[in-house]
């Protein structure tokens, strides 16, 4: 057994103001790394784990809950609680639902939660629990028009040129625990009281960008920006406004920063 390519954890040492960056679900760590690396050439610490049941094999992940990916966020934060005086956590997609978790029951600095659900328009989701036993997995194909855009940017950079990085075969089961893992991270939301980002696109045909305000009005933070995208899909670290949202977090970590 082994990891897929670009599925290895990625970390890079800096200062003692600490980054974790959280890919999304199906995912692997390199769909943070062009944020990882920006935020890094900052001078910050940052770490991108891979979460449990990612990057290996589909099928593996339908034996795991939601709370073994949620374990993986508290290892990488106590790592970088061992280096770090001040954690920012970011995260896509459900590694932004796995942010505002962690802000909820550990001491962080400030999160930024790109596309992140917190509530699911699908009917059929709640539903995943029994379809999982006569129909275990759904297939998603990579989609191709984001795929080239991806490799040419690794092209560009000069990184091996992968492509995304994501399981095509998606266990039911394990759609399953990220609707728990939804329906979990929304009743804890008063507990957040950090500053926060908020990054959503319009176009997003995956979460909709409606649940950037249920955040913002639920969240008992002080500090909320919110922005929303104009071009970008689901993916906004490697989608054609990368460099915007890679520019806001950068933005975020340096005003929140300012004012400690």
């Amino acid at each position: 057994m082994q990891l897929l390519a670009g599925a290895e954890p990625i970390f890079y040492r800096g200062s003692e103001t600490g980054c974790l960056c959280l890919h999304g679900f199906m995912a692997a760590p390199t769909q943070m790394r062009w944020m990882g690396q920006h935020l890094a050439a900052q001078g910050y610490t940052v770490y991108c784990p891979r979460l449990a049941g990612h990057g290996i094999d589909p099928r593996l992940i339908s034996h795991l809950r939601w709370e073994d990916y949620y374990a993986s966020v508290l290892d990488g934060y106590h790592l970088l609680r061992q280096q770090c005086e001040h954690i920012f956590v970011f995260g896509l997609s459900m590694g932004g639902t796995l942010a505002l978790l962690l802000a909820s029951q550990m001491e962080v600095t400030a999160i930024g939660v790109m596309a992140s659900p917190v509530q699911f328009d699908s009917r059929l989701m709640p539903h995943a629990n029994w379809v999982r036993f006569f129909k275990p997995y759904n297939f998603y194909p990579t989609p191709l028009e984001l795929n080239e855009k991806i490799k040419a940017e690794q092209a560009q950079r000069g990184e091996p040129i992968i492509g995304q990085v994501r399981y095509e075969l998606w266990s039911v089961a394990a759609i399953n625990q990220l609707y728990k893992l939804v329906q979990t991270t929304y009743t804890k939301l008063p507990a957040v009281n950090v500053p926060l980002l908020l990054i959503y696109s319009e176009k997003d045909d995956v979460v909709s960008h409606d649940n950037c305000e249920l955040i913002a009005n639920r969240v008992g933070s002080q500090h909320v920006e919110k922005h929303y995208l104009k071009k970008s899909g689901h993916i906004l670290t490697q989608d054609d406004e990368r460099q915007t949202v890679l520019q806001l977090a950068a933005e975020f970590v340096h005003s929140v920063c300012a004012n400690l």
